[in-house]
């Protein structure tokens, strides 16, 4: 399994891509994780076919983790794509993915392939993938998302702190993203991680690699700093590729 990091940035981040990943297995299914307003861009310079991606899975449904998905299909279509698409997000959340696949084909009514929009479980498998989701702490409904494929787990938290259940998903994993927007602590209710708390977070799951992403540009350079002076945290960038095969026990950046 690899893993491609499109983007990194927070929701307003003015030198980096919104937050989104695509993993690729084995056998070349690819899943993109969210698709907020300069993902697309990120997708195109990578020069993919358009019938690469299989499916698009929403942690939840803010702006800066849905806004490209109109603008992404609507290039899917004007260059001819035909591959079958799916998308899981939360059933209450759906409804603006609809009003974005709508857009994408506006004034017409129909893609040039069809979109299948499923519900996010608890558990569910896809192609040979085990795949749980647990709900992080964030002001909307927010999944992280735990993925075992080709012997190994990836997990990618989604916006929000981490709960007694995302930890849950988090335990064991070869590799796990997690959201940190703030360098300085943050309240035990907020909507977000902080970096205090990630490193404490991987320190007591004792954790393979923790990247920490969507983090404030104002924050970045202190995190990058710290995350220095311990192996097991670092700090995401825009175009990181993992290959998680050589994760163990040492990280591989191609």
């Amino acid at each position: 399994m690899k893993i491609d990091v499109l983007g990194c940035g927070s929701a307003f981040s003015l030198n980096h891509t919104t937050s989104a990943i695509r993993i690729i297995d084995n056998q070349q299914s690819q899943w993109l994780i969210d698709c907020g307003p300069t993902v697309p861009r990120a997708l195109w310079q990578r020069n993919l076919d358009i019938n690469t991606i299989d499916v698009i899975f929403f942690t939840h449904i803010h702006p800066d983790h849905c806004a490209g998905l109109a603008v992404l299909l609507n290039q899917w279509k004007s260059f001819g794509r035909v591959k079958p698409l799916q998308i899981y997000c939360q059933a209450e959340q759906q409804a603006m993915l609809v009003n974005q696949i709508a857009l994408a084909n506006w004034p017409h009514t129909e893609l040039t392939f069809p979109i299948e929009i499923l519900a996010s479980q608890p558990a569910w498998q896809w192609r040979g993938w085990q795949i749980h989701t647990a709900f992080a702490q964030h002001e909307i409904p927010s999944q992280a998302i735990r993925i075992e494929a080709d012997n190994h787990v990836l997990f990618y938290s989604g916006d929000g702190r981490p709960t007694d259940a995302t930890q849950a998903l988090m335990a064991g994993c070869t590799l796990a993203f997690q959201e940190c927007a703030s360098w300085p602590p943050l309240a035990a209710d907020a909507s977000h991680g902080d970096y205090p708390a990630c490193l404490a977070l991987c320190e007591k799951l004792a954790l393979n690699l923790m990247v920490l992403y969507h983090s404030q540009d104002a924050f970045r350079p202190a995190i990058s700093s710290d995350c220095a002076t311990h192996p097991h945290v670092m700090l995401s960038e825009d175009g990181l590729t993992f290959d998680l095969e050589a994760l163990s026990p040492t990280l591989a950046v191609l």
